[in-house]
């Protein structure tokens, strides 16, 4: 009885320690999307099953607010390209992350233009873009200052409201 029992707990350590997701391997959506994130661009090596389920499993905020969707189209059809012809496609597709001002975080940091030179090196961080923050626009938009000044007038009628109710009752 006592070998049994001992047996069974070995079974179920075993059975435990080893981690479910061990064998499980990662979807090739996400290499493509891990590729995308990196540098705004994705290679044309991956099979087309791939690009079709990454188009299928878009994060909502990247299919609003990116380019992702039409980057992995465009790789779809570069890989379906090169198998069809044999011809050489590029490497990479997307046009990577400008920035509107067309500056990057990069620039931004050191101060530069993107026309000017500096020192690369091979380990030298992705340029990410950045958001124009040159203060162009007004300080307030101005939904919020209609809506402030609706608000005040709103507020005012109340107030002349209660005052003649007010009055009203002081005349009986």
């Amino acid at each position: 009885m006592a070998v049994m029992k001992r047996a069974l707990l070995i079974a179920l350590v075993a059975a435990f320690a080893v981690p479910a997701h061990a064998g499980a391997a990662v979807p090739c959506r996400n290499k493509i999307f891990n590729d995308w994130y990196a540098d705004g661009k994705i290679a044309s090596t991956y099979p087309r099953g791939c690009y079709a389920d990454a188009l299928r499993h878009i994060p909502p905020d990247a299919q609003i607010y990116s380019s992702l969707a039409d980057d992995i189209r465009a790789a779809m059809r570069a890989a379906a390209r090169h198998q069809r012809t044999g011809k050489v496609v590029p490497a990479e597709i997307g046009h990577g992350f400008k920035a509107a001002a067309g500056k990057t975080v990069l620039a931004a940091q050191h101060g530069s233009s993107p026309g000017t030179t500096g020192p690369k090196s091979a380990s030298a961080p992705q340029a990410v873009p950045v958001a124009d923050t040159s203060g162009g626009g007004s300080s307030l938009p101005v939904p919020i200052l209609v809506l402030g000044a609706l608000a005040l007038l709103l507020a005012a009628a109340g107030v002349v409201g209660g005052g003649v109710r007010y009055a009203h009752g002081r005349r009986r």
